[in-house]
């Protein structure tokens, strides 16, 4: 059995970015993922400069990740029917003054390469995890299987980082601090040969807020832009037996976007989920800690879930390097608890109330 520090379940962008963080102050890390890099995942992967754009920069791979050719996303335009856009700048533009779209296989295979650059971090993708492993009451690491062989690591800290339907949230059986049901799905697409309303600079984010509902068109990486709508419940019901061609009605109905949509080429087919629960876990324990999804997971309506994950990653980092220093565990996972709240609390009661009534933005 490998023993290291710290075992991260979870390679994507909240797993990848604390073993870097933990890697570069010289923690011993080993990182499973039953996925291979790079690889897809259902995303509309939006994200703000104060949030995931500014840990892409702390970790020195913002220029890489603009090299993949998305276009920092300076401004907003908000349509509703009947008036001219609304130009706004970019939501929580941070010290990097911009937002960015990118596609979620190539984003994170950035972040994964980029963890294992780091010193004593060991990234074993293709690897399912089947257990945890126990002393008593406490996590002490997982058994996993790879390409049928069955193997073990130890460490002093287990971390899922496994998404929300969080492996290991269930088998430590993690207490639901906040829980409400969702109330929206969410479809998306990509297309090539969207054009800027006001010229060639492609440079801003669109909203459009028809109703109870919300288009969204994001600029991405390759020339390539994610067009996605959030839908209430009764809308998902007449069309979740025909989704792909209700996406393109749906759109229809958004005028501020409609006729440069009809103009661009589709890329690949309708992507998307139903309703999902809103979850606020307790994301800490003996042994353990939850970052991510895994830990607090809301409607993607709002698209703060790539921010919330960077956020977790880098407050998970410092307590984990303060109990590695000597801190008393139960302090250090307070002070996480703590901090992780102070943070993503009221985006998720945000999410979960406006979701309920889009309509509510214009109020």
């Amino acid at each position: 059995m490998d023993e290291v520090d710290v075992l991260v379940i979870g390679a994507r962008v909240a797993g990848s970015s604390l073993a870097a963080r933990l890697g570069d102050a010289g923690v011993s890390v080993v990182v499973v993922d039953a996925a291979d890099f790079p690889s897809n995942t259902v995303s509309t992967h939006f994200f703000r400069g104060a949030g995931l754009v500014a840990t892409l920069d702390d970790l020195g791979v913002l220029d890489e990740v603009l090299g993949l050719g998305a276009p920092p996303l300076t401004r907003q335009l908000f349509h509703v029917p009947g008036a001219d856009p609304l130009e706004q700048p970019p939501q929580r533009p941070g010290s990097v003054g911009y937002a960015l779209s990118v596609r979620r296989a190539p984003l994170d295979d950035v972040l994964v390469r980029r963890a294992a650059r780091s010193r004593g971090v060991d990234v074993r993708p293709r690897t399912r995890v089947t257990k945890l492993v126990w002393d008593g009451e406490r996590v002490v690491g997982a058994e996993f299987v790879r390409d049928g062989r069955a193997s073990a690591v130890r460490a002093r800290v287990t971390v899922g980082a496994d998404g929300s339907a969080s492996s290991v949230a269930r088998w430590v059986n993690a207490g639901r601090l906040r829980e409400a049901p969702g109330t929206r799905a969410m479809y998306h697409r990509y297309v090539t040969g969207f054009r800027p309303i006001d010229g060639d600079s492609v440079d801003a984010a669109e909203f459009s807020l028809v109703d109870d509902e919300i288009a969204y068109v994001f600029p991405s990486d390759d020339g390539v832009a994610c067009v996605a709508v959030s839908v209430n419940l009764p809308t998902f019901a007449a069309m979740k037996s025909r989704y792909a061609e209700a996406f393109d009605e749906r759109l229809a109905a958004h005028r501020g976007l409609a006729d440069r949509l009809e103009r661009a080429a589709p890329l690949g087919p309708v992507l998307g989920h139903g309703p999902r629960p809103n979850v606020v876990r307790d994301p800490a324990g003996p042994g353990w800690l939850l970052i991510g999804d895994a830990g607090l997971c809301q409607d993607p309506w709002t698209g703060y879930g790539m921010d919330a994950a960077a956020a977790h990653a880098r407050l998970a980092a410092d307590a984990i390097q303060a109990l590695l220093a000597g801190e008393d565990e139960a302090r250090a996972w307070q002070r996480f608890r703590q901090a992780r709240d102070d943070f993503a609390l009221e985006d998720f009661e945000t999410t979960v109330h406006l979701g309920r009534d889009l309509r509510q933005l214009l109020a």
